[in-house]
C-alpha cells in the first residue's frame, strides 16, 4: 500500500481518551512494524543495486530473496494495519446486557 495513504489511514484513528491503552499500543506496534519493514526494504534495494553493479562483494541472490520476502510481507503488514485502523475508527455504540445498541 502507498505509505502516504497508509499514514492517512492511521490518522483517521482518533487518539482521544476513548481509545484504550491496549488499542493505542497495538496501533503503535503495527505502525512501527510497517515502517521498519519499509525501511529495511529500501536498504536491501540499495545493497542489491550495489551488488549487481559490481561495487560490492555482497551476495546478490541472497539479497534478492530477502527483498522478495520483505515485499510480500510488507503487503500483509500494511493490510493488517489498515484493518486495525478500520476497526479502531468504527463508531462505537454503548451496549448493555442484551448486546443490543441503545
Amino acid at each position: 500500500m502507498n505509505p502516504h495513504l497508509l499514514e492517512e489511514r492511521v490518522a483517521t484513528v482518533s487518539g482521544g481518551p476513548g481509545l484504550a491503552d491496549t488499542a493505542r499500543a497495538r496501533l503503535v506496534a503495527h505502525k512501527a512494524t510497517a515502517d521498519a519493514c519499509r525501511h529495511r526494504t529500501t536498504e536491501r534495494r540499495a545493497e542489491l543495486e550495489r551488488a549487481l553493479a559490481g561495487d560490492s562483494t555482497g551476495h546478490a541472490l541472497d539479497l534478492m530473496l530477502e527483498l522478495d520476502a520483505l515485499e510480500r510481507v510488507q503487503d500483509r503488514i500494511d493490510h493488517r494495519l489498515a484493518e486495525l485502523c478500520d476497526a479502531l475508527s468504527e463508531p462505537r455504540s454503548p451496549r448493555y446486557g442484551d448486546a443490543q445498541p441503545i
